[in-house]
């Protein structure tokens, strides 16, 4: 499995693809948040809080969010975001490296919104998470799990009478999918280490 040293190694080597911070609602960043054992690391995740009219309710996500006004920087989005949700406050001595932005869908069709990972490390304890109102429960996942080929499944939807098949991992009652498996996926890609896939099928979405 990765170490952290590996992960360190591999994203500092990485060029991201970028364009240009504007601070809008239609600019979203998140943090991928590292930490605990050097050879062993866990990643943060999220249960967002159920909210009608959300497109994300109930799903595991990464901390983070939209920009506002007052954001200078995409990182900063990312940065506030996690504080206000899960209390974990993120310094520029925490960041490894940002990857490349990519755009936001919902059921296949592109939202216009575009999202910026920036993968942090906070050291070798896991702290404590305070969740604010938008956030369920939060967690400190195991890298092996989310490796784990075991762990692979997939999440069939109708999505407006189209059958759409996504690549999910399990964990605990319920799967990771969607927005924040193609963000693992890109993480996943970067470190040369991709996850495990099950056989593509038609249909499959992501």
């Amino acid at each position: 499995m990765l170490t952290l040293a590996e992960i360190h190694r591999k994203l500092t080597g990485h060029t991201p693809t970028v364009e240009p911070f504007v601070a809008t609602s239609d600019h979203a960043s998140v943090a991928i948040i590292l930490a605990g054992a050097r050879e062993d690391p866990s990643l943060c995740l999220i249960r967002r809080a159920e909210r009608e009219g959300d497109p994300w309710s109930g799903h595991y996500a990464f901390p983070g969010g939209r920009a506002e006004p007052r954001d200078p920087t995409a990182q900063a989005v990312a940065e506030r975001e996690t504080e206000e949700e899960v209390g974990l406050c993120l310094e520029e001595s925490h960041l490894i490296a940002p990857l490349s932005e990519m755009p936001v869908r919902l059921g296949g069709v592109d939202t216009g919104m575009r999202l910026s990972p920036f993968v942090y490390d906070l050291g070798e304890t896991t702290p404590p998470f305070i969740p604010n109102g938008e956030v369920a429960s939060a967690y400190w996942v195991p890298l092996t799990h989310l490796w784990e080929t075991k762990n692979g499944t997939h999440l069939e939807l109708d999505r407006n009478g189209n059958r759409m098949i996504y690549p999910a991992i399990r964990y605990q009652d319920y799967v990771i999918w969607g927005l924040t498996y193609r963000v693992l996926t890109l993480f996943s890609d970067v470190l040369d280490h991709p996850l495990p896939h099950l056989e593509e099928i038609p249909g499959l979405g992501i």
